[in-house]
C-alpha cells in the first residue's frame, strides 16, 4: 500500500486590503481617462444644474421674506431711518431758503460776471450736481454766479449738498423693499402664496426629471464600462480575487469620480447661480445673502451627487461580480 501523500484543497479565497481595492481603481480611472471624464461631465452637469436652482432659490427666498416684512409701516429696523429722514428734511428746507434769500441779495445790480468754478469747489459743475440731487436751490446759472460774488452762501451749499445727498441714501434704503418688489415682478419671480407654492412644485419635477436623467447616464456610463472590462474582470476572478473586491473595485472608482464631478459641478452651480442674481437684482443679492441656507443647500447637493454616482454603479458592480470566470475570458470585447 503506497503512502499516497495528501494535498491541501486549492484555496480561492484570495482578501485584499483596502488600500490595495484604492490603488486598482485609481490606476483603472488614469488608463480610462476618457470614459472617467464621461461619467465625470455627467455628474458635473447635473450637480452644476441642481446648486444652481438651489442656490438661487434660496437666495430669492431670502430677499422675497425680508422685502415682505420691510413693506410694513411699522418695521423697526426703518425707524432710526425715517427719523433720519423726518430731521433731514426740515433742515433742508430752511437751508434752501436761506441760500435763495442770499442769492437773491447777490443777484442785485450789478450782477456778477463770471461763475464760480463748481468742479474745483464741489467736485461736480452745477449742471451735473443738479442731475444727480434733481433740484438746487435756483437756476444753475444764477447759483453760480450768486456763489461767485457771495463767499458765505458756498459752506450753506456745501452744507445743502452733503445733507440732501444722505437724505436720498436714506430715502433709497427705506422705499428698498417696494424697489426690490418691483424687480421681483419685472423678473417673474412669483410673490403670492398660491404662485410660490406653484413655483415650488414645478421646481421639484424639474429637479427630479435632471437627477433622473443624470442617473441613467451615470449608469449606462458604467455599464459600458463593465462590458469594456470583462476580460480584466475574468482574469482577476481566475486569479482569486472575490465577487466583493470586485464590487468594491467598481464602487470605489465611482466615488472618486462622484466626489470629483460633484465638486466641480456645485462650483459651477454657485458661481452661475450668484452671476444670475448679481444681474437681476444687483446690491440686493449681497445685502441679504443667506449663508446659512445656501451652506446648507451645498452639503445636501454634495451628498446628492456622491450618493448619485455610488447608486449608479451599484447595479454595473454587481453584474461584474456575478460573472462567471470563462464566461468573462471568452467574451470578445
Amino acid at each position: 500500500m503506497s503512502n499516497a501523500k495528501s494535498h491541501p484543497a486549492v484555496q480561492r479565497q484570495i482578501s485584499l486590503p483596502m488600500n490595495t481595492a484604492v490603488e486598482i481603481a485609481w490606476k483603472n480611472i488614469r488608463m480610462r481617462l476618457s470614459r472617467s471624464l464621461l461619467v465625470t461631465s455627467g455628474i458635473v452637469l447635473a450637480l452644476a444644474f441642481l446648486t444652481s436652482i438651489n442656490v438661487s432659490k434660496s437666495m430669492v427666498d431670502s430677499m422675497r421674506d425680508w422685502a415682505a416684512s420691510a413693506s410694513a409701516p411699522d418695521w423697526k429696523e426703518f425707524a432710526p431711518l425715517r427719523a433720519e429722514r423726518d430731521r433731514l428734511e426740515p433742515a433742508l428746507t430752511k437751508l434752501e431758503t436761506e441760500i435763495r434769500a442770499k442769492s437773491r441779495t447777490a443777484l442785485k445790480p450789478p450782477k456778477p460776471k463770471e461763475k464760480i468754478e463748481a468742479d474745483k469747489e464741489f467736485g461736480k459743475d452745477l449742471p451735473a450736481l443738479q442731475k444727480e440731487i434733481g433740484t438746487l436751490p435756483g437756476t444753475a446759472d444764477d447759483l453760480g454766479l450768486a456763489l461767485a460774488k457771495d463767499a458765505s452762501i458756498v459752506p450753506l451749499f456745501k452744507t445743502w449738498l452733503e445733507q440732501s445727498r444722505r437724505l436720498q441714501e436714506v430715502r433709497a434704503q427705506i422705499s428698498a423693499p417696494q424697489s426690490l418688489q418691483q424687480l421681483m415682478k419685472a423678473s417673474g419671480v412669483p410673490t403670492t402664496p398660491a404662485d410660490i407654492a406653484n413655483n415650488r412644485i414645478q421646481t421639484r419635477w424639474l429637479l427630479g426629471l435632471a437627477l433622473l436623467v443624470a442617473f441613467v447616464g451615470i449608469l449606462n456610463a458604467m455599464l459600458m464600462s463593465v462590458t469594456e472590462r470583462f476580460r480584466e474582470i475574468g482574469t482577476m476572478k481566475c486569479l482569486g480575487a472575490l465577487d466583493s473586491f470586485i464590487i468594491k473595485l467598481f464602487l470605489i472608482e465611482s466615488l472618486f469620480q462622484g466626489i470629483v464631478g460633484t465638486l466641480i459641478g456645485i462650483v459651477l452651480g454657485v458661481l452661475l447661480s450668484l452671476a444670475s442674481t448679481l444681474t437681476n437684482y444687483g446690491r440686493f443679492a449681497w445685502l441679504h445673502l443667506p449663508v446659512g441656507q445656501i451652506s446648507l443647500a451645498l452639503l445636501i447637493c454634495l451628498v446628492v451627487g456622491v450618493s448619485l454616482t455610488v447608486a449608479g454603479a451599484v447595479y454595473p458592480a454587481w453584474q461584474a461580480a456575478r460573472m462567471q470566470p470563462i464566461e468573462a475570458m471568452r467574451t470578445d470585447t
